[in-house]
């Protein structure tokens, strides 16, 4: 039995389009590589035979498929263009039955150039600066040529395979224009609203698109009919043809729906809410100020690390854990408490002293304590949780005087004490006390004064450390008992005139070659830079079992080349400064760099020095669902020696999740929302990329 509805396509004939061969439009791809008189013809034969296809159609199938199928529709198509006709563009409109049989219509409709045709690139909103020019590059509205007034539809369309595919079906589309009163010649159109969740679905006649956060977004259509994951709409040819051009500043929008959806309504509420406590409470950035005395050394980070998170490294190298009491043996062997050591150069097993690990932070964040405000500078570090400073007096450094602060009171039986496998450690007493925060006045917070400090604390730069992990890891005890206290993000939480929507913390930073301020949020997200990175955030959620901002990280993907990593999580950690993966993802990516090779002199990946930009990789890693490029310059972490580079990312060795730090966190704008569970972030990706040699 015939089906009682065909399927249609709407194509533009023009003579014009026969001069594409011969032109410099390679991205014309179909119309450049023949030469025809049919606007993307392919993809107007797909669409038809995607829907033919769907309602298993079988003869208009037979009819459509393969090049003799593409030489059919051309043919027919141009058997009903008159010859008086063939000079001037025209509409064409094809129809199939479910039998095969064709049909075609023709109309006139206005000239336009090739460059509107195929353009290079679509008009951004925000004009290319001229050099030495001195015209503001924002607020500016877009072209508006041909001009068309534009209406949403005042009542929501059911999606349905009849909104997915082009079929003479069309009473959503003559309903929504009867009721905005247009007519075909009318320079108007009007909006479908998808009725499930109020996403634009597609115009009447057109195919939309939207200018958000600095590039062009447009309905989402999906490969199948499911209206869990697209707009309702078509998959119109033009749409098709710009979202497959590599570099598309095109995005498709999925799960978060374009335009007045429940996420963009959401974000936009937040933004305001977070604004007017920020005027309220006085909010600001937090400056991670540029640390003068901290000098890079790849080596030096590495052995930190291993001293750290306390894992057996699987490349070699003169670092190694080895069992407490067996120093003297040459094999280490199984056991719970082991000692981060080193093989000397006479072949025998020596101590890890202070200098052989980096000691000192990159970033310093001031903080104050107390009544009145006592200055000291912190390290913010997201892989710890307790909030020490410095009570000993020692040059260089701002100890934290309780005798001074009329609000500290003294924790009785508490105490703390964070030791490394090395041996080295940081201990003292307890007491509680206002801290100022980015302008956030937290109160009650228990603050943990170091009285006694191995060379490895003593000799760093900071005043001591403000932990944003989880209290699961926080090192308090009470009469010898853990007793882990809340951390300031926690004790943030708890305030009352903290909403639930600003209980969260954000980080950004950036490398001395690109010459910005890094800075923290505490109780804010900088909406200007979510809008900068024409993105919406990209939420996933936590696991903070073991006090960690642990999440899954399932792939990456080098140059083009995804690698699964099922059931693999990550860390996100502003505490180190290297990013840790496995021996795989690392053996995988230094292949991609001539010259890369590992060193067991270095106890690292190395990097020829001569390397440009060009020469490394693409580099993405998945936080959640969605991966994010790390930028090349941040590959490249620290002069080895004079003709190499250690690399930024190195072997996670035994550790069973990778460690996120600055090579990775560099790459993104970073939120970190504790009260919903979640980390989200989207690119921060500088425009140049500088390979030169970092000051820090």
């Amino acid at each position: 039995m015939e089906a009682d509805f065909e399927v249609f396509t709407s194509l533009r004939y023009d003579p014009v389009l026969l001069q594409v061969p011969d032109s410099d439009l390679s991205h014309a791809d179909w119309n450049h590589a023949h030469a025809s008189p049919f606007y993307m013809l392919d993809f107007h034969r797909d669409r038809m035979l995607k829907a033919a296809v769907h309602w298993r159609w079988d003869a208009a199938v037979t009819a459509l498929t393969g090049d003799s199928g593409l030489q059919k529709l051309a043919g027919f198509i141009t058997q009903n263009i008159g010859e008086s006709q063939r000079n001037a563009p025209l509409k064409v409109r094809v129809t199939i039955s479910s039998k095969g049989k064709m049909g075609a219509s023709v109309s006139q409709i206005t000239e336009a150039p090739l460059t509107a045709l195929y353009p290079g690139k679509l008009p951004s909103l925000v004009p290319e600066a001229q050099p030495d020019s001195k015209v503001e590059t924002h607020h500016h509205l877009p072209p508006k040529i041909p001009e068309y007034e534009v209406v949403v539809a005042d009542l929501r369309t059911v999606p349905s395979e009849y909104t997915h595919y082009k079929t003479t079906k069309r009473e959503p589309y003559d309903r929504a224009r009867q009721r905005a009163h247009i007519s075909l010649p009318d320079r108007k159109e009007v909006l479908l609203v998808n009725r499930e969740d109020g996403s634009i679905m597609e115009g009447s006649t057109t195919t939309p698109y939207f200018w958000r956060n600095g590039r062009w977004v447009t309905p989402d259509v999906s490969r199948q009919n499911s209206t869990k994951s697209w707009s309702g709409g078509q998959d119109g040819t033009t749409r098709r043809w710009i979202l497959e051009k590599p570099g598309s500043r095109i995005a498709k929008k999925t799960d978060q729906r374009l335009i007045y959806t429940a996420a963009t309504a959401k974000m936009e509420s937040i933004f305001q809410t977070q604004a007017a406590l920020r005027k309220h409470l006085g909010l600001h950035k937090i400056k991670a100020i540029r640390n003068e005395n901290y000098k890079r050394n790849g080596t030096k980070s590495y052995v930190y690390l291993l001293n750290r998170f306390n894992f057996q490294p699987t490349k070699p190298g003169s670092y190694f854990h080895q069992p407490e009491g067996d120093e003297d043996s040459e094999t280490p062997r199984t056991s719970t408490h082991t000692r981060l050591v080193k093989a000397t150069d006479d072949g025998k097993i020596g101590q890890v002293t202070a200098d052989d690990q980096q000691n000192d932070s990159e970033y310093l964040c001031e903080i104050t304590i107390g009544t009145p405000p006592q200055k000291v500078l912190l390290d913010f570090d997201t892989g710890s949780s307790d909030l020490w400073v410095w009570r000993t007096i020692l040059n260089k450094h701002n100890n934290f005087d309780p005798s001074k602060s009329s609000s500290f009171k003294k924790s009785e039986g508490q105490t703390w004490k964070i030791a490394y496998g090395d041996g080295s450690s940081a201990s003292g007493d307890v007491g509680t006390d206002v801290i100022m925060v980015g302008g956030l006045k937290i109160k009650g917070q228990a603050i943990e004064l170091a009285s006694t400090l191995s060379k490895q604390f003593s000799e760093g730069t900071p005043d001591g450390l403000l932990g944003l992990a989880f209290p699961k890891i926080n090192t308090i005890m009470t009469n010898g008992k853990p007793d882990p206290q809340p951390t300031p993000v926690v004790n943030m939480i708890t305030q009352s005139d903290i909403p639930k929507d600003a209980e969260l913390f954000t980080s950004c930073f950036y490398s001395t070659r690109d010459q910005k301020d890094s800075f923290y949020t505490f109780g804010w997200i900088d909406e200007d830079l979510v809008k900068a990175s024409g993105e919406e955030i990209a939420w996933t959620g936590i696991d903070n079992s073991d006090g960690f901002w642990s999440f899954p990280s399932e792939s990456v993907t080098i140059n083009s080349s995804k690698i699964k990593l099922s059931g693999n999580k990550a860390i996100a950690d502003t505490g180190t400064t290297l990013a840790l993966v496995s021996d795989d993802v690392c053996d995988a990516l230094y292949k991609q760099i001539e010259g890369a090779k590992y060193s067991e002199i270095y106890q690292g990946y190395i990097i020829p020095n001569t390397v440009t930009a060009d020469d490394l990789p693409d580099f993405s890693i998945a936080v959640g669902d969605k991966e994010f490029i790390v930028q090349k310059e941040d590959l490249l972490f620290a002069p080895a020696d004079d003709k190499n580079w250690y690399g930024g990312v190195q072997s996670r060795g035994q550790l069973p999740f990778d460690i996120l730090g600055d090579t990775f966190l560099k790459s993104i704008y970073a939120i970190w929302d504790q009260g919903h569970n979640r980390f989200g972030a989207v690119p921060k990706i500088e425009a140049e990329q500088n390979v030169t040699s970092p000051t820090q």
